[in-house]
């Protein structure tokens, strides 16, 4: 079922980096917003199973550049009733319709010794993994180095500047803070209840970006992320949903080469599907480290079971603060005031 955006303007993205920036996604623009969007049909490619994208030839300015392309996994197709033109590929992730693949946002050395050091946390432990999955929140100071949040936090960014670069209408869809529509567009909470309190319309004045939102503190994260998981030999992660606007996972180890089995299992439905399904799931994506896997938070998926070796990731689920958020979830890379009793986590 599609939401309506009719209450969503579509903002270029600010020019916080010194690069020239090329939008080339087609989104809607209200008519107060005309003067100040750009257009291209590139995005109006009918979806298959997994179609790659071109993107903007102006490379970013972190310290590594991102390749630009990316590529779409379709979990549900689009279906064109009368002409109907495809929507915005932000929209597509809200409904659940598919999963953004983008490679290469770390690089080999930094997925190694991510990976390495969570590894040391694992083998620190005095109590066996549950599920054989290790969980170790990069806020935790027992558990990590000022220098893992700080190559976390590079990596984030490289992955929410492409976005905001190249992917406009995931900022505009699911997190600006004008939309009159924003809490439409939102996922169901761990209640199953779908979100009515809207961000403070204060920060459209500050944020016109995913950047903006993450280095004012204003994202709302999942509990004890962002994270590093450690799968080992029948290690698995049930499937489930994130609930928040929108998650990103960075594998920090690649298949064959360090595990078998293992990998991202998707199920098509969004809403509809189950979050205890029967059957496989429809998609299992197993990209090498380094690449960032994007999606949003009704998506039924798991983390598969690993035969041997040892499988990781970084990941983090979040969606804009709102007056509704809960403090301690509020904290991102920083160690947190608190933590519920049930907490999962390392702290």
């Amino acid at each position: 079922m599609k939401r309506s955006l009719s209450g969503v303007a579509c903002w270029p993205v600010a020019l916080l980096l010194s690069c020239k920036i090329k939008i080339v996604e087609p989104f809607f623009v209200p008519p107060a917003r005309q003067a100040s969007a750009r257009h291209s049909p590139s995005d109006l490619l009918p979806p298959s199973s997994s179609a790659s994208c071109s993107t903007s030839e102006a490379p970013l300015t972190n310290l590594r550049a991102v390749p630009l392309s990316h590529e779409l996994h379709w979990l549900d197709e689009f279906e064109d009733e009368d002409g109907e033109a495809p929507p915005a590929l932000g929209q597509s992730i809200a409904d659940g319709e598919v999963v953004v693949s983008v490679p290469g946002v770390a690089s080999p050395e930094e997925c190694d010794a991510l990976f390495r050091v969570a590894l040391e946390s694992r083998e620190r432990r005095e109590t066996a993994a549950a599920r054989g999955r290790s969980r170790f929140s990069v806020s935790d100071p027992d558990a990590f180095g000022s220098d893992v949040v700080l190559a976390c936090d590079e990596i984030l960014l490289r992955v929410l500047d492409y976005l905001d670069e190249n992917v406009p209408s995931v900022y505009d869809t699911l997190f600006w803070p004008g939309s009159d529509t924003w809490a439409d567009w939102q996922p169901l909470n761990a209640r199953l209840e779908q979100p009515s309190t809207p961000p403070d319309r204060a920060l459209e004045e500050t944020c016109d970006s995913l950047r903006d939102l993450y280095m004012m503190g204003e994202l709302e994260w999942s509990e004890g992320e962002p994270a590093i998981n450690v799968y080992e030999g029948g290690g698995y992660f049930g499937a489930h949903k994130d609930h928040l606007a929108l998650t990103v996972l960075i594998p920090l180890t690649s298949p064959a080469e360090n595990f078998e089995g293992g990998g991202t299992g998707y199920w098509s439905g969004n809403r509809d599907a189950s979050e205890n399904p029967e059957g496989d799931p429809d998609v299992v994506l197993k990209p090498p480290a380094g690449s960032a896997l994007v999606f949003g938070g009704d998506v039924t998926h798991a983390g598969m079971p690993v035969e041997s070796g040892f499988r990781s990731v970084f990941v983090c689920s979040f969606s804009t603060r709102t007056p509704a958020s809960q403090e301690d979830r509020l904290h991102g890379m920083k160690a947190p005031p608190v933590t519920s009793a049930n907490f999962k986590g390392t702290l």
